[in-house]
């Protein structure tokens, strides 16, 4: 018999008093909605805040399950985002990741080179030189630029004032001048055209499944740098987080409403006055509305066309959504030594050479997939070797789009169940030849994610995982803005990641309390009080 495994989101249950009124509802609560709550209570005196969540457990895409017995997570690291714990008094046991960031493999043929990418940029920057000596001046002029880039990124005003404008190009010129750079061509303005160093830079850029010719060199950079300088997860499962912000939020007075899907933002004379929950009677009035849901579905169908400017529906519809993904997750047995895999980083990675992320990212968007034998991207994560749980690894293959995947999920299950074996089985191929062997006959369970799962659970149309993908074409001002067409209805959907999700609630919470708090600034520097 399995082992029953008693979860900490499954602690967390509806404390919804049944008002009809609040102060601010809050639809979604993944770490942006439950940052916005505990960012909107720490700094408006308690007034009356409702989460609304279609699922019955808070978290969104980060969270952990429960399988057979073995516990599977859906997130990876956390990176440096202590400040913001400290700030609403989140107390996690964590543990970081002080030697090297990522195990990194690239795939040439028969050829495969290895690097193990150390954490903190200066550790980077000194491998870097190692590795590639006769770069060094490159690498060093590369890095340094960056990491001045990224301080500049710090003395930027999210929602801009005109002020805060005209002082743009004096205190960030490194910004003003990448704003419609990509981090292909940051590579290139540093002359750096050795094919195997650009293979390691631009492993930042794939993350998210954007290759480095399209993605922002503002956005890479920073995603870099936020992750490897101080990398962090916990000891317990992934879903001790959202489930700590929940109870807090709870406790500190704010409500939370699960397996309530919102139906409708009630809009009045361009005014958001409410929300209708599906299968509920009535609306629930609110002072102020923040959506952290798909923007397409937030305001396409929460709210419809017919109450948004026809230049804004224009915008969401040439708004391409971040990537969808296949994830592979493995309950394995005992007889299987994960400790003497060099397995123990934040990520794993194993891709085929350059070239990968671009042809990945064009069957995307032409809305299916590039994979094959000679062109693959995938994460291996072995969470396990710190829980010290059941040995389980994941998978993670980005990218995918929804293509089929819903129509066989709900027309062909039969079809759908075949094409998730295939592709599983392809992936654990991989893994087992680059990084664990014999990998398939160690496996107890296995538990597969598609593009179809990441729809149903979070209503994107798209599948979206990680929000608007970080293209440098809808970068910064080039974004859906946070403040919607719609009066009193907030959308913080500027950057993903744990970092930036959190970010979007400090952010918006700053926006509604005229930067009381935060002083406007794009990232966190919270005021002295």
């Amino acid at each position: 018999m399995a082992q029953s495994i008693h979860l900490k989101k499954d602690g967390v249950k509806s404390n919804y008093s049944g008002a009809k009124e609040y102060d601010l509802v809050i639809i979604g609560s993944g770490l942006s909605g439950l940052s916005s709550g505990l960012m909107w209570q720490k700094n408006t005196d308690g007034k009356r805040t409702l989460i609304v969540e279609k699922n019955s457990y808070p978290g969104g895409f980060s969270t952990a399950y429960e399988r057979e017995g073995y516990v599977f997570e859906t997130t990876q690291l956390f990176p440096d985002i202590i400040d913001i714990l400290e700030y609403l008094e989140i107390d996690l046991n964590l543990k970081q990741f002080e030697g090297n960031f990522m195990r990194r493999l690239v795939v040439e043929g028969d050829q495969v080179d290895e690097y193990k990418i150390p954490a903190g940029a200066e550790n980077f920057k000194a491998y870097l030189v190692s590795e590639f000596p006769d770069d060094a001046d490159k690498i060093r002029s590369l890095m340094d630029y960056s990491v001045d880039m990224f301080k500049q990124v710090r003395r930027l005003k999210a929602n801009a004032t005109l002020k805060d404008k005209l002082k743009i190009p004096f205190q960030a010129p490194k910004v003003v001048a990448n704003l419609n750079r990509t981090y292909s061509g940051l590579l290139d303005k540093f002359g750096i055209t050795n094919p195997k160093l650009r293979e390691v830079m631009e492993t930042f850029t794939s993350f998210s499944g954007v290759p480095s010719d399209r993605a922002s060199s503002i956005m890479a950079t920073g995603a870099m740098l936020s992750s490897m300088t101080r990398c962090f997860r916990p000891y317990g499962y992934f879903d001790e987080f959202p489930a700590k912000m929940a109870e807090l939020f709870q406790e500190r007075g704010g409500e939370i409403c699960f397996n309530a899907e919102v139906e409708k933002i009630l809009v009045e004379n361009g005014e958001a006055r409410g929300i209708k929950i599906k299968g509920e009677e009535g609306a629930i009035v609110a002072g102020t509305i923040i959506t952290t849901v798909d923007p397409n579905l937030a305001m396409r169908t929460l709210v419809g066309d017919e109450h948004l400017p026809a230049a804004y529906v224009e915008k969401l519809e040439n708004t391409i959504m971040s990537v969808s993904s296949i994830n592979v997750a493995l309950g394995l047995d005992d007889k299987i030594d994960m400790k003497t895999l060099d397995l123990d980083y934040p990520y794993n990675v194993v891709s085929t050479g350059l070239g990968t992320a671009e042809k990945l990212f064009e069957g995307y968007l032409a809305g299916d997939h590039a994979f094959s034998e000679d062109c693959f991207h995938m994460a291996v994560i072995c969470p396990s070797l710190t829980t010290g749980a059941k040995n389980t690894i994941t998978l993670r293959c980005t990218p995918f789009a929804l293509s089929q995947w819903k129509e066989w999920r709900e027309s062909d299950y039969k079809k759908y169940q075949a094409e998730k074996e295939k592709w599983a089985d392809f992936f654990i191929g991989i893994a087992e030849k680059y990084f664990i062997p014999n990998l398939s006959k160690h496996i107890v369970v296995k538990d597969i994610s598609t593009p179809a799962t990441y729809a149903r659970y979070s209503g994107s149309p798209s599948g979206s995982l990680y929000d608007m993908a970080s293209l440098v074409t809808q970068f910064g001002p080039k974004r859906l803005p946070m403040i919607t067409p719609v009066k009193n209805l907030y959308q913080p959907k500027f950057s993903h990641g744990l970092y930036g999700t959190m970010m979007n609630g400090v952010q918006v919470v700053d926006l509604l309390v005229d930067r009381k708090f935060n002083d406007g600034n794009s990232l966190f520097a919270p005021l002295k009080r």
